[in-house]
């Protein structure tokens, strides 16, 4: 099975609320999953060469890892848990970015705020 690898950015707006305009949707998708991020990890590295670029917490038991290859401009996101790690996006033609010189510092202060479930 070929993975395809995809970059996701990530804003800190989701934890400040969603704009006024903002509408959720359970969005219903096949996703591939190991028992453990060992697994999975392990697969990635060998057979696609991936390494973890950045991890998040979405919760106290919930993880997300973003891993890459800039070899071939190829990324994916990874959720896991204690019972799972699952590929969730892959895809190519990564491009990474940089914060802009300037840009105004965030409104919100993040660190102290719980995030909706």
């Amino acid at each position: 099975m070929k993975v395809i690898l995809l970059f996701i950015a990530l804003t800190a707006a989701a934890f400040a609320g969603p704009p006024k305009n903002a509408t959720k949707h359970m969005m219903p998708f096949p996703v591939i999953c190991t028992p453990t991020v060992g697994d999975m990890m392990e697969a990635l590295t060998k057979d696609y060469a991936v390494h973890i670029s950045m991890t998040f917490e979405e919760t106290p038991e919930n993880g997300v890892f973003v891993v890459q290859n800039p070899n071939t401009q190829t990324a994916a996101v990874l959720h896991t848990n204690q019972e799972r790690t699952c590929l969730v996006f892959s895809g190519l033609n990564m491009r990474e970015f940089v914060r802009p010189e300037g840009m105004a510092e965030p409104e919100v202060d993040i660190s102290d705020q719980g995030q909706d479930t």
